[in-house]
């Protein structure tokens, strides 16, 4: 019978057919010409492995190859073979004869030029804090880790420069801290390693998911300033590990010399963007460009072994790797393969692979492989390619990021952190402008809040036995010291914000009342919720009052939370004016305070109120339906499976169908014993409670759902309370939404810009669930609906896809689901999570279905105004006239953060358009003589050239502002 012949794994040539004879005998022959040039004592020469199957007794075969012979003894099974020819300058055919006894095979092997590969070989170290030892050991170790390299170096420098030691510090983290903390001597040695091109720097400050928002991102990338400082060259960033990055580092890398992104991704339970490793230029929101590769795993090369003495087994698989790429019309003839010292995360350098590369160099004309640092295969690309290289426009989603709700309460803190730094950053600048002396190193908190905000936000979040040992020792310390970073920069955000408020109280009149200064940091006038804790000794528990503006006008205000020393109070100011400031007065009255109007039934399911009819269930504690008054429109799905703030658990067979890429089997339960507990009408909203249980949860009435209907502006409010009990078992929770918009697509906001959910992003990147930053909108030509979360980032959009990974999916319809906590890892993240969490969303409709308008309203309710209570003074004052500090024009430019600018009479403006549309960017003010706006980058040093205050649509920018 007649079989075809095939090439084995990664095979770069088919041979065509042999006649092979039933068995005993030969059977299933195959052909491969291996890529590669070998050296010997008769010249250059190239190989082709045959290997052939036998059945019977050992024997004896004679391969005949072109002019080529040999014998070889036949064992019973598989048999390989290697014939060596002259290397081939043009296409050959050449005959192929196997003969053992009575039986021949023949055929023709078509026999190419070798392809003049080069693969690089890239050392560094992975930084997984915490993941293989505890952080406090880890934190210390990468930076014994510069010690060796440097040291290895000099060990090296005798090598050919294809062997010498290389190496590039994956994270700028651990070299920041080397060059403050290591002598002048070991310094001096670093800052000739790297100008030598041996050890290069890389300017992520860690490896992230996409938890932190723009303003930290921003931030990390200090060591930047820090590198150039010690002219220390940095061009090329590294985020490995993790599947995504931030989009906003397309547009910072671009502006501050950043050339490179190597993306050193890890497949384990992702998609990996692209079938193959590939450089592309990834363009940013407004059209700059940086040079990306996605890269294979960031061990690439210890998958080949070169961490090992095993020569033969590592040059089988770069071998079988080249053919993979040869298959795959991989278009370079240079490929980089990152490697560590040891086969493992946090693993210290080593020369083995120093040593590897010797013998490959001895033995191999072609492929040549060298040691390199990360940026030599960017340059060599960029230089020889370039016709090559295609742009590719879209945000990056990260698959791991789900992972975070593994750790809802910290997540959640982590958030209000990242909103709060926001609002008292531009506090300073405001009492800086307004010619308050800061303290000293204020500058110096912010940033060890942010630090700690990025060690909470950096992809490892657990120990590697995390799940399979969810109660051991090393789980537990790691796990502790990961929560510490969050409220770490918790407590110091807050008092940052007492040493904003204690600043710019000074600025604010007394009057002969209790008052209450309002600051909007924000750069345009809105109206919103105002929050402040008022002592009962200033607004007694059991007195009417009133709280008034400086024109008389009655502000409404809404009791919140009460302790026995004060309540916390949401005021609704109106109109507070863009990065300016209003005063409100309270008047008590020699009154009782009337008492709150309320019932514990719900007699009538149907409410509403200037802006929407709302027909409650109170059976599942949902909303059933939403009407906009309006849009004239219903905004949820008729007869949805699950209803607007359905709470839903979910609990599925396993956690290893996710690595394998498919959705588990899971069963979905609603809340029992759900019930409606209290109606309570507000100045500012009326509220709507419900009380059940889930069997997430522990002991009696362990779920609330508090649905706030605002009386002052379009606005829903919801709000969950859990007292969730510790499960190790796989679990999530999910909130529906499911919201219906005709002919509607999905945005959402990431880091640096705004996508439509499946379209605007590298495809293969995340679409199951997406991290969103401030808002996700299902629009229209005519209206939108906008929702967020305060604290909750994860959402899924369409459907619950949970395990979907379908690479290009978009949503199926414009329902959304917010995903607030699940423990789906088999490594790294929580096992369980148990206590009292609260969360919430606020949701708004409109005819405006513009991103700006979208924008404008997640910052508006994420962005606390910063409010400071006034005792009385001993005399009647004239009212303070609300006013702007400044204004930026136009309003379509966004104030992502502000910053006084140490030993300078500045701050540093981060913004972003958000409109879609030009802008130049001006200031105007009658408090502040400007004298100067310099355009800079990232961290703060002017931009070279021509720099314009003009905005590309979707452009950031940074702009100090000088008096």
């Amino acid at each position: 019978m007649k079989k075809r012949t095939y090439l084995s794994a990664g095979l770069a040539l088919l041979i065509g057919t042999l006649s092979v004879h039933a068995s005993p005998g030969l059977s299933d022959v195959k052909s491969r010409v291996l890529p590669a040039v070998y050296k010997s004592k008769n010249g250059l020469t190239q190989k082709v492995e045959i290997s052939v199957k036998h059945e019977g007794e050992p024997s004896t075969v004679t391969i005949r190859l072109g002019e080529r012979s040999q014998k070889e003894k036949l064992a019973s099974g598989d048999n390989v073979f290697l014939i060596e020819i002259p290397e081939v300058s043009a296409t050959r055919q050449l005959p192929l004869t196997l003969t053992s006894g009575k039986e021949k095979e023949e055929t023709t092997v078509t026999v190419k030029p070798v392809r003049h590969w080069q693969m690089n070989m890239v050392q560094h170290t992975h930084t997984d804090i915490g993941y293989t030892r505890s952080q406090m050991e880890i934190l210390a170790e990468h930076l014994r880790y510069i010690d060796y390299a440097l040291d290895y170096c000099d060990a090296t420098d005798h090598y050919p420069d294809f062997a010498k030691f290389r190496w590039t510090c994956e994270i700028a983290w651990a070299v920041s801290e080397y060059l403050k903390c290591r002598p002048a001597e070991q310094i001096a040695r670093l800052k000739q390693r790297v100008k030598e091109g041996r050890i290069e720097l890389a300017t992520m400050y860690l490896n992230f998911d996409e938890l932190p928002d723009e303003q930290t991102l921003a931030a990390s990338l200090y060591p930047i300033k820090q590198f150039r400082e010690n002219g220390l060259r940095a061009e090329v960033a590294m985020q490995n590990d993790v599947n995504g990055i931030g989009w906003c580092f397309s547009e910072y890398f671009a502006d501050a010399g950043v050339k490179y992104v190597n993306m050193g991704t890890h497949g384990h339970r992702a998609l990996i963007c692209f079938d193959k490793p590939t450089v592309f230029w990834w363009e940013s929101p407004s059209g700059k460009k940086v040079l990306t590769y996605r890269a294979e795993h960031y061990n690439q090369g210890n998958f080949f072994g070169i961490h090992t003495d095993n020569f033969e087994q590592f040059e089988e698989r770069v071998l079988t790797y080249l053919d993979q790429m040869e298959a795959k019309n991989y278009p370079y003839d240079i490929l980089a393969a990152q490697h560590s010292g040891y086969f493992t995360d946090n693993a210290p350098p080593s020369t083995k692979s120093c040593e590897m590369l010797q013998k490959w160099n001895e033995k191999y004309e072609w492929p040549k492989l060298r040691t390199a640092v990360a940026s030599e295969f960017f340059k060599t690309v960029e230089s020889q390619y370039a016709d090559r290289i295609e742009t590719i426009r879209g945000a990056w989603p990260d698959w791991w990021t789900d992972g975070f709700a593994s750790g809802a309460r910290e997540a959640a803190i982590s958030r209000v952190t990242h909103s709060d730094i926001i609002a008292n950053q531009a506090g300073l600048s405001f009492a800086k402008m307004l010619g308050a002396q800061l303290p000293l190193n204020m500058n110096g908190r912010i940033n060890d809040i942010n630090q700690a905000l990025l060690f909470y936000d950096e992809h490892t979040f657990g120990h590697s036995e995390s799940v399979r040992n969810a109660y051991g020792l090393e789980t537990w310390e790691q796990r502790s010291l990961k929560q510490s970073y969050a409220w770490e920069a918790y407590r110091h955000s807050g008092l940052l914000g007492e040493a904003t408020m204690g600043i710019l109280q000074s600025f604010v009149p007394k009057s002969d009342v209790p008052s209450i200064a309002v600051f909007n940091t924000l750069n345009w006038s809105y109206s919103g919720i105002a929050k402040a804790y008022v002592d009962h000794q200033i607004l007694p528990k059991d007195k009417a009052f009133e709280i008034m503006d400086a024109a008389g006008n009655v502000i409404p205000a809404q009791a919140g939370e009460s302790r026995s020393d004060g309540t916390y109070w949401n005021f609704y100011v109106k109109d507070v004016p863009a990065l300016g400031y209003a005063q409100y007065y309270i008047k008590v009255k020699d009154a009782p305070r009337p008492e709150i109007q309320g019932a514990t039934e719900l007699k009538e399911t149907h409410v509403e109120n200037p802006w929407y009819a709302i027909d409650f269930n109170p059976r599942k504690g949902t909303i059933r339906k939403l009407y906009d008054k309006d849009l004239n429109k219903q905004l949820v799905t008729p007869d949805a499976e699950w209803e607007m703030g359905e709470f839903i658990y979910e609990i599925i067979d396993s956690r290893h169908p996710m690595e394998q890429y498919r959705a588990p089997q899971f069963l979905r339960r609603r809340p029992e014993k759900m019930r409606f507990e209290k109606y309570e009408k507000g100045d500012l909203w009326d509220t709507y409670r419900f009380r059940g249980e889930t069997v997430a949860g522990r002991e009696p009435n362990n779920l609330m759902v508090e649905f706030r209907v605002f009386n002052v502006t379009k606005k829903i409010e919801v709000v969950y309370r859990l007292r969730k009990k510790a499960v190790t078992d796989p679990e999530a929770v999910y909130i529906a939404f499911p919201f219906e918009v005709e002919s509607g697509k999905i945005h959402l906001d990431v880091p640096g810009g705004s996508i439509e959910a499946g379209v605007d992003q590298i495809p293969g990147s995340s679409n199951d669930w997406y991290t969103v930053q401030n808002f996700a909108t299902a629009r229209n030509a005519e209206s939108q609906v906008v929702m967020g979360s305060q604290e909750i980032p994860l959402m899924q959009f369409g459907a619950i896809n949970t395990g979907r990974y379908k690479a290009g999916a978009v949503p199926q319809s414009t329902n959304m689901y917010s995903w607030p906590m699940n423990n789906y890892w088999v490594t790294n993240f929580n096992a369980d999570q148990m206590g009292e969490m609260q969360w919430s969303y606020f949701i708004n409709s409109s005819k405006d279905n513009s991103i700006e308008y979208a924008t404008k309203f997640a910052w508006e309710n994420r962005i606390p105004f910063l409010t400071r209570v006034l005792p009385a003074g001993d005399k009647k004052t004239e009212s303070l006239q609300s006013a702007s500090i400044f204004k930026i024009v136009p309003e379509n430019l966004l104030l992502v953060n502000m910053r006084p600018v140490e030993g300078e009479n500045a701050v540093m403006l981060q913004l972003r358009e958000i409109g879609g549309k030009p802008a130049t960017f001006s200031v105007e003010s009658d408090k502040i003589k400007f004298m100067k706006t310099t355009v800079c980058d990232v961290v703060g040093d002017p931009v070279s050239g021509n720099a314009l205050l003009d905005f590309k649509p979707w452009e950031n920018k940074f702009i100090k502002l000088s008096w």
